[in-house]
């Protein structure tokens, strides 16, 4: 069956299971727990029980546990250290309960601490709660099937963050945002907290006998940084939600369908000055809309118009001048976050930042306990990037308008979980289409042995031409395979990938930056916990290889062994020696050998230093420019400072450099100011400065290049909720050296979440 015919069946089939039967009423949630298999979950945490606000009560979010609720609600107090002491008596107590009405759970949070002086409390940004702050976080997995878990975290400030556990990959995702409030409070036995999530930000299921799985965690920051959890989680887990406990107790709302429409608006003024030109300007009023509708618990349908947030979050900068690839960046538009963990596979097969620009979408989220999928169709007015992978670097061509389909889904039975995917992407005016489809696996085979596998298949006639536009022509046909074995052990690991993809793959909604090359890494490695000062200290050996399919061309090789370790003070430490590292830049050009040493550090200095991060390479380093191999480095630096309690000061940087006789023939950097006042956990003032800067001398076959870039930023945000916020800003950009070009802009953007409306005008 021909990609298009077969992706219109499997899209029809999708929503038939989506629409499929009325809506029941909800029944009261099961508490016996489905049996586990070996594959699953190595142990099984004693349940944490949830009990329900009689008729009247309600539950004012102050912080603390002095509504006479509490005192009726269990108390779960076994909590066990994960780091550093795996399975040891946490230092200081912590005790949770759970309690939930027609709308909502409430998860109270006693956080006992004998010196609570030291508990580090800072005003941060939503999803700046991180292990240098005192933070509890809830993870609930509403399917059951510990596959993936929402995170919902609250500082001892009050400041949040949440976002999505996938165990697949064992990854935290904080770019969803679901709607949910918490509240702490300080007192002389140490602070409390309590987070209301309502039930309309949870998904669930209404199928079978649904049993819900949670974890609550605690970070200690001190001297010596600590973690401690409801539930042990064992060194050889498959993942880090692995163990989570059953939540009994919990009745599902009679009431689960919900609307919510979140209408924006924005007003920009901008500027343009192009070198030697006159000065542009335009004035825009652009409206968006974001809808999602949950018509019974499994199904989420989603719609956008016109979104944009290119004017509140900035990339962060980084290094290409000495690079044949191209680099990706995080995806910020919420339209993408629903259930953002089913379209994650082996491979990065779907990279929605793809979409540069689109006018409208429409998306219909499946999550069952056994099947889940996601399908959407997006219009994209285009302007971006397409890339054109290849075995030795990316090239790209200018991204026309496109229409593009995407189906997700993905069927669950306990240890192994069986997808598949299919995109379809039409180009305007005829310029061709490119079309992906495959299956995907991944399969918990015991304890200690995991394996994802995915094959694609991909059928293009969108092609360059000779002007370096996308044209209709020849189909050209390709595939990637891909395979990932991991062991887990007490104090060893294990890993195996190997990844094909032929000359003619491409994969225009996904990101793939190589082609043609057949990829073989492995690595192995052995610890020891509490060595001397040390918490763990880890020996690694890695090996990669990569050769052209053609004719078996080596284009690089990796051999290299290194040590891993952590200790106090939040302190982690990784160095290795590449000391036979070999590069081809192109296919009639030779291998270049570098070594050198590579190195990332992470510590905190002090309470006002919450964060120090520094990563770079020394030695003999590739000028894939040039085709050489010359004396250089590159290094990074992150200093997240706190010199006020209401100010966060970020200052970082990244620099590359190479020399060629003793003289400094390339030079790059990348480096980023950031600044943030805290006015209250829900007004912010931030600035952002960014300056990038390449110089690059002359040489035989090599063109001398000199540019650098200013852009700066001032931002005031009020947040009231996940979505009501107001955004008011200005920044200016500068471009070039001897012909600059200049831009200015200042806007206003306005969202606004209906159900805020309603309630703000209550009575």
């Amino acid at each position: 069956m021909r990609p298009n015919r077969l992706f219109a069946v499997l899209l029809s089939q999708w929503l038939a299971v989506a629409a499929m039967g009325a809506a029941g009423p909800a029944r009261a949630q099961a508490v016996e727990v489905p049996a586990v298999s070996a594959g699953q979950a190595p142990t099984e945490g004693a349940a944490l029980v949830a009990t329900r606000l009689r008729p009247g009560e309600h539950l004012h979010l102050d912080g603390t546990l002095s509504h006479p609720a509490w005192q009726r609600a269990p108390v779960h107090e076994a909590f066990v250290e994960k780091v550093p002491d795996l399975g040891a008596v946490p230092r200081q107590a912590t005790r949770v309960q759970v309690l939930f009405d027609e709308r909502a759970l409430y998860v109270g949070v006693r956080a006992l601490d004998p010196q609570p002086s030291l508990i580090r409390a800072p005003l941060v940004r939503h999803d700046g709660v991180n292990r240098t702050q005192d933070f509890v976080v809830v993870y609930l997995d509403a399917i059951g099937q510990r596959q993936s878990a929402q995170f919902f975290r609250v500082n001892a400030a009050g400041s949040t963050a949440d976002g999505m556990h996938t165990a697949a990959d064992d990854s935290e995702d904080f770019a969803p945002d679901f709607d949910f409030d918490a509240a702490t409070a300080r007192d002389a036995q140490g602070w409390t907290a309590v987070l209301r999530i309502p039930f309309a930000s949870l998904r669930f299921s209404d199928e079978g006998r649904p049993a819900w799985r949670v974890m609550v965690a605690r970070r200690m920051p001190r001297e010596q940084f600590s973690m401690a959890t409801s539930v042990l989680i064992p060194r050889d887990a498959p993942s880090f939600i692995a163990t989570l406990q059953p939540l009994q107790g919990v009745e599902l709302p009679e009431q689960h369908q919900f609307l919510t429409l979140r209408p924006s608006l924005t007003w920009r003024q901008s500027g343009q000055t192009p070198p030697g030109g006159a000065r542009q300007r335009e004035r825009t009023v652009d409206a968006t809309l974001d809808l999602k509708w949950r018509p019974r618990p499994e199904w989420v349908i989603d719609a956008t118009l016109n979104p944009d947030f290119s004017q509140v979050a900035l990339d962060v900068p980084q290094l290409a001048g000495n690079t044949s690839f191209a680099l990706s960046f995080p995806e910020k538009r919420p339209f993408f976050f629903e259930s953002s963990d089913l379209l994650r596979s082996p491979t990065e097969a779907l990279y929605t930042r793809s979409f540069t620009e689109p006018r409208w979408g429409l998306r219909s989220t499946w999550r069952g306990q056994r099947l889940s999928g996601s399908a959407f169709a997006i219009d994209d007015r285009g302007g971006g990037l397409v890339l054109l992978p290849g075995a030795f670097g990316t090239d790209a061509v200018g991204q026309p308008a496109s229409r593009s389909l995407v189906a997700r889904a993905l069927v669950d039975t306990g240890g192994l979980q069986m997808g598949g995917l299919a995109v379809s992407r039409r180009y305007a005016d005829d310029r061709g289409s490119n079309q992906v489809i495959g299956p995907d696996l991944a399969w918990q085979i015991d304890r200690a042995w995991r394996m994802r596998a995915q094959w694609l298949g991909s059928e293009t006639s969108a092609l360059p031409d000779a002007a370096g536009e996308l044209r209709h022509g020849p189909i050209q046909r390709g595939h990637r395979a891909v395979l990932r074995v991991n062991w887990i052990g007490d104090n060893r690991d294990a890993s195996l990938l190997l990844d094909d993809a032929s000359e003619g793959f491409r994969h225009d909604t996904g990101f793939v930056n190589q082609v043609g090359v057949r990829r073989l890494e492995s690595a192995y490695a052995f610890g020891w916990q509490q060595v001397g000062p040390l918490n763990e200290l880890w020996v690694n050996l890695h090996a990669n290889q990569a050769r052209t399919r053609r004719d078996g061309l080596l284009v690089s090789r990796d051999l290299y062994a290194g040590l891993w370790m952590t200790g106090a003070h939040n302190f982690e430490w990784s160095i290795g020696w590449h000391g036979n590292h070999k590069l081809r830049t192109a296919p009639d050009a030779p291998l270049l050998n570098q070594h050198y040493w590579k190195s990332e550090l992470t510590v905190t200095p002090a309470a006002w230093i919450p964060f120090l991060t520094a990563s770079g390479r020394l030695g003999r380093l590739a000028d894939v420019q040039a085709n050489a191999v010359r004396p250089g480095g590159d290094a990074s630096l992150t200093l997240t400072t706190r010199p006020l309690a209401r100010l966060e000061f970020e200052p970082s940087v990244s620099t590359a450099w190479l020399e060629r006789d003793g003289r400094r023939t390339y030079r790059e950097t990348a480096a980023q100011v950031l600044a943030v006042w805290h006015f209250n956990p829900q007004q912010t003032l931030r600035a952002i400065v960014q300056r990038t800067s390449i110089d690059r001398l002359a040489e035989p076959g090599v063109a001398a290049l000199a540019d650098t870039g200013t852009v700066g930023s001032l931002t005031w945000a009020w947040r009231r909720s996940a979505g009501s916020v107001l955004y008011v800003g200005a920044s200016r950009s500068r471009q070039g050296v001897a012909a600059v070009s200049r831009g200015n802009e200042i806007f206003v953007k306005l969202q606004v979440d209906a159900d805020d409306l309603h309630g703000a005008f209550a009575f």
